[in-house]
């Protein structure tokens, strides 16, 4: 094979990854936006985004549920959950703390989304597959590979909606989620090399953009 073929096949396979992408970037955000509009709103709501990548098209369904709650003990909460081509998203919140607390759940819902996309990404596309793996605990389920993909793409968010290094924006999650864990001081140094080695691995890969 000449060098030529050699490099036009480099470039190809780079074009057709910053393709997929910037297509999945777009994806997320209408998810995120069309969340936040419906939250300004107030209302519950349900939708259909369509992904089209790699070939292939992926029609996921969008379900969002609103709880307000004046005792609630944070200004709000996010849950998520996503299963084949269906997002679930529930906000539990306080409505006298909002608008103030407006841009950190942004931010929350941005990361929530990258994170359930990812697996939605796991499921439909061979190149992202990751089998699952059984788990018996929070340090276990946070080590598989299934979740080190979608916690690093959730947290590289996080970091660039708010500015600040990958770094600072795990342990910005550790803090928020110490009480999760059976042995905190022994197991989230172990979680956060493995999520910091997996996201460098990525970067070198060209499967993630650059992050501080």
């Amino acid at each position: 094979m000449s060098k030529k073929i050699i490099l036009e096949s480099i470039v190809k396979n780079l074009s057709n990854k910053l393709l997929n992408e910037s297509v999945v970037d777009r994806f997320v955000k209408d998810i995120y936006r069309f969340l936040v509009i419906q939250f300004k709103k107030q209302k519950n709501a349900t939708e259909y985004f369509v992904l089209y990548r790699s070939g292939e098209e992926v029609e996921v369904k969008v379900s969002l549920n609103l709880e307000k709650n004046r005792n609630f003990n944070f200004p709000f909460s996010i849950d998520a959950s996503s299963e084949w081509d269906e997002l679930d998203i529930e906000i539990e919140y306080r409505p006298q703390d909002f608008p103030e607390n407006m841009n950190d759940l942004v931010s929350e819902l941005k990361e929530t989304v990258e994170h359930e996309v990812e697996h939605i990404l796991q499921a439909f596309f061979d190149d992202k597959h990751i089998p699952s793996q059984d788990y018996s605990s929070n340090f276990e389920y946070l080590t598989t590979d299934y979740e080190v993909a979608a916690y690093v793409k959730g947290l590289i968010t996080r970091a660039r909606h708010k500015k600040i290094t990958l770094l600072q924006a795990m342990d910005e999650w550790f803090e928020e989620n110490k009480l999760k864990f059976d042995n905190p001081e022994d197991e989230w140094p172990k979680v956060k090399r493995l999520w910091l080695d997996y996201a460098n691995e990525m970067r070198i890969k060209n499967k993630i953009k650059k992050f501080q």
